[in-house]
Protein backbone atom coordinates (compact mmCIF):
# COMPACT_ATOMS: atom_id res chain seq x y z
CA UNK A 1 0.00 0.00 0.00
CA UNK A 2 2.67 2.59 1.38
CA UNK A 3 4.58 1.46 -2.31
CA UNK A 4 1.06 2.65 -4.03
CA UNK A 5 0.49 5.88 -2.18
CA UNK A 6 4.49 6.70 -3.10
CA UNK A 7 4.28 5.74 -7.06
CA UNK A 8 0.89 8.23 -7.22
CA UNK A 9 2.41 10.67 -5.34
CA UNK A 10 5.94 10.80 -7.56
CA UNK A 11 3.45 10.51 -10.28
CA UNK A 12 1.79 13.47 -9.46
CA UNK A 13 4.90 15.45 -8.42
CA UNK A 14 6.67 14.81 -11.85
CA UNK A 15 3.05 15.77 -13.52
CA UNK A 16 3.45 12.37 -16.00
CA UNK A 17 -0.04 11.46 -14.58
CA UNK A 18 -2.03 13.90 -16.94
CA UNK A 19 -1.09 12.91 -20.08
CA UNK A 20 -0.20 15.01 -22.88
CA UNK A 21 -3.74 16.01 -23.85
CA UNK A 22 -4.64 17.15 -20.79
CA UNK A 23 -5.09 20.91 -20.27
CA UNK A 24 -3.76 23.21 -17.38
CA UNK A 25 -7.24 25.35 -17.04
CA UNK A 26 -5.47 28.08 -16.03
CA UNK A 27 -3.45 27.76 -19.41
CA UNK A 28 -6.32 27.98 -21.47
CA UNK A 29 -7.00 31.05 -23.27
CA UNK A 30 -9.95 33.23 -22.00
CA UNK A 31 -12.20 33.85 -24.42
CA UNK A 32 -12.36 37.81 -25.83
CA UNK A 33 -14.44 39.89 -23.64
CA UNK A 34 -18.04 40.30 -25.51
CA UNK A 35 -18.72 43.80 -26.81
CA UNK A 36 -21.01 45.36 -24.56
CA UNK A 37 -18.76 43.63 -21.29
CA UNK A 38 -17.24 46.37 -18.99
CA UNK A 39 -13.30 46.63 -19.22
CA UNK A 40 -10.78 48.04 -17.28
CA UNK A 41 -9.65 51.34 -19.55
CA UNK A 42 -7.17 52.67 -17.25
CA UNK A 43 -6.60 52.94 -13.62
CA UNK A 44 -5.11 55.67 -11.26
CA UNK A 45 -3.78 55.75 -7.57
CA UNK A 46 -5.11 58.91 -5.42
CA UNK A 47 -3.93 59.42 -1.69
CA UNK A 48 -6.79 61.09 0.15
CA UNK A 49 -5.15 61.26 3.29
CA UNK A 50 -3.86 59.37 6.24
CA UNK A 51 -6.49 60.57 8.44
CA UNK A 52 -10.13 59.11 8.58
CA UNK A 53 -12.10 62.03 7.66
CA UNK A 54 -16.10 61.53 6.38
CA UNK A 55 -16.40 64.77 4.55
CA UNK A 56 -13.52 64.19 2.52
CA UNK A 57 -14.41 60.71 1.52
CA UNK A 58 -18.11 62.25 0.68
CA UNK A 59 -16.28 65.09 -1.04
CA UNK A 60 -14.02 62.55 -3.58
CA UNK A 61 -17.04 60.24 -3.92
CA UNK A 62 -19.28 63.56 -5.36
CA UNK A 63 -15.72 64.41 -7.36
CA UNK A 64 -15.96 61.19 -9.05
CA UNK A 65 -20.02 61.31 -9.41
CA UNK A 66 -19.50 65.07 -11.30
CA UNK A 67 -16.35 63.97 -13.86
CA UNK A 68 -18.59 61.04 -14.92
CA UNK A 69 -21.20 62.75 -15.39
CA UNK A 70 -19.18 65.92 -17.45
CA UNK A 71 -16.61 62.87 -19.16
CA UNK A 72 -19.91 61.28 -20.40
CA UNK A 73 -22.01 64.43 -21.17
CA UNK A 74 -19.14 65.30 -23.54
CA UNK A 75 -18.29 62.04 -25.22
CA UNK A 76 -21.96 60.40 -25.44
CA UNK A 77 -23.99 63.61 -24.86
CA UNK A 78 -27.53 62.67 -23.77
CA UNK A 79 -27.40 59.06 -24.30
CA UNK A 80 -24.25 58.24 -21.79
CA UNK A 81 -25.39 54.98 -21.32
CA UNK A 82 -24.87 53.51 -24.78
CA UNK A 83 -21.15 53.83 -24.29
CA UNK A 84 -21.42 51.76 -20.86
CA UNK A 85 -19.26 53.93 -19.08
CA UNK A 86 -18.63 53.71 -15.01
CA UNK A 87 -15.87 53.46 -12.62
CA UNK A 88 -14.90 51.63 -9.86
CA UNK A 89 -13.63 52.26 -6.59
CA UNK A 90 -11.44 49.89 -4.19
CA UNK A 91 -9.99 51.12 -1.09
CA UNK A 92 -6.26 50.19 -0.88
CA UNK A 93 -4.82 51.86 2.42
CA UNK A 94 -2.78 49.32 4.87
CA UNK A 95 -4.40 50.82 7.79
CA UNK A 96 -6.93 53.35 7.48
CA UNK A 97 -8.25 51.66 3.79
CA UNK A 98 -9.78 55.17 2.07
CA UNK A 99 -6.11 56.77 2.69
CA UNK A 100 -5.61 55.43 -0.85
CA UNK A 101 -8.00 54.43 -3.28
CA UNK A 102 -7.49 52.69 -6.82
CA UNK A 103 -10.19 54.23 -9.31
CA UNK A 104 -10.47 52.57 -12.88
CA UNK A 105 -12.36 54.14 -15.81
CA UNK A 106 -15.05 51.42 -16.80
CA UNK A 107 -15.45 51.16 -20.50
CA UNK A 108 -18.08 49.04 -22.86
CA UNK A 109 -15.80 47.00 -24.62
CA UNK A 110 -17.31 47.80 -28.27
CA UNK A 111 -15.94 51.91 -27.38
CA UNK A 112 -12.70 50.98 -25.68
CA UNK A 113 -10.13 51.38 -28.10
CA UNK A 114 -12.08 54.18 -29.45
CA UNK A 115 -14.01 56.52 -27.83
CA UNK A 116 -12.84 54.53 -24.22
CA UNK A 117 -9.57 56.35 -24.12
CA UNK A 118 -10.64 59.78 -24.68
CA UNK A 119 -13.56 59.80 -22.00
CA UNK A 120 -11.08 57.70 -19.68
CA UNK A 121 -8.52 60.49 -19.99
CA UNK A 122 -11.26 63.51 -19.36
CA UNK A 123 -12.46 61.44 -16.62
CA UNK A 124 -9.26 61.78 -14.77
CA UNK A 125 -8.01 65.42 -15.60
CA UNK A 126 -11.10 66.12 -14.32
CA UNK A 127 -10.33 64.30 -11.19
CA UNK A 128 -6.83 65.44 -10.91
CA UNK A 129 -7.83 69.14 -12.10
CA UNK A 130 -9.97 69.71 -8.70
CA UNK A 131 -8.16 66.51 -5.95
CA UNK A 132 -6.06 69.24 -4.61
CA UNK A 133 -8.87 71.07 -2.68
CA UNK A 134 -10.48 67.82 -1.24
CA UNK A 135 -6.60 66.50 -0.26
CA UNK A 136 -6.11 69.94 1.10
CA UNK A 137 -9.03 70.61 3.46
Amino acid sequence: MKKLIWSIAVCAVSAGCAGPDAKSPAAAPSPPPSRQQAVVNETRIYVLGKVPDQDREQAFQRLLDSAQAQAAKKHAGDKPMEIGFSYSLTPKGAVYAFSEVEVSCLIQAYYAAGHGNELCADFFRIIDSRIKKITAQ
